[in-house]
């Protein structure tokens, strides 16, 4: 179970709406079986924006709640600030793959939503630790020692077939990952590039890494193959969930400006 606290914002463009929006938000939360300890919501703050009122404030929340319903809380609600007091301390193999599942989802259909991707991080000549693919048994087993987690997935790539390895190689080693192979196969018509699926095979140094692979790479299939058991502690999950909101808010509010943008303008 994880035992934490949020801190979710409110803005009304009147007195009192944004209390009420998160008195609401309680009361929904708490309808549909959330666990909540205690909350308070916080007085309103009033600030003139552009010659416009604005009013905003925040609800405190303590929640007791599953690991894998607080992760989809997280995503749901966005908090701006949380505190993880108390999560598990280890998860299954296959525990860890429905997080992935579920983070993935949520986090693809924002995208889609949104027109976007998740982008890589920015990389250039030189920072591979690996000439290329590979690790010897003795290297698989000095991983494993160190907590690294063996993670393969599959994912969709276009592109010069010399440049896709290249690129995955480099984006796994500048997040701290080691590439053991990397296989592509081709799936529909080719045009003047190759297009299709490239199968990874790696080892992940820990549990916030291997949730940033796979919200970057948005994997058409993945397995857990060692260890059988992830650890994990209070901060890795605090972690983990404040990079899930900000990434959701991001997108969220990237739809918006979106939206106001296609929205026709009064006279």
């Amino acid at each position: 179970m994880v035992i934490a606290t949020l801190f979710i914002e409110a803005q009304a463009n009147a007195p009192g709406m944004a209390a009420s929006s998160l008195e609401k938000l309680v009361s929904d939360l708490a309808a549909e079986g959330v666990t909540i300890t205690e909350y308070e919501v916080m007085g309103e703050e009033q600030e003139t924006i552009d010659e416009k009122d604005t009013f905003s404030t925040f609800v405190e929340m303590s929640v007791d709640m599953d690991l894998r319903d607080y992760l989809r809380l997280v995503m749901r609600v966005t908090p701006t600030s949380m505190e993880v007091l108390k999560a598990p301390k280890s998860i299954t193999a296959s525990e860890a793959m429905r997080l992935l599942g579920d983070v993935c989802t949520v986090l693809g259909t924002c995208c889609q939503k949104a027109g976007v991707r998740l982008p890589m991080p920015d990389t250039q000549f030189g920072d591979e630790r690996q000439d290329g693919p590979g690790i010897t048994d003795d290297e698989y087993d000095d991983f494993l020692e160190q907590g690294f987690i063996h993670y393969k997935f599959v994912t969709a790539v276009a592109g010069n077939e010399e440049v896709i390895r290249r690129d995955i190689l480099r984006v796994l080693n500048v997040l701290g990952a080691y590439v053991n192979k990397i296989k592509l196969q081709e799936q529909g018509e080719q045009g003047e590039g190759f297009s299709g699926l490239a199968a990874v095979d790696a080892m992940v140094p820990d549990n916030e890494t291997l949730f940033e692979i796979a919200l970057r790479f948005n994997p058409v299939a993945m397995s857990i193959e060692e260890p059988e058991e992830i650890i994990l502690s209070e901060a890795e999950v605090q972690d983990i969930a404040i990079n899930l909101s900000s990434l959701v808010s991001d997108i969220t509010n990237y739809i918006t400006i979106k939206e106001q943008r296609l929205m026709p303008k009064g006279d």
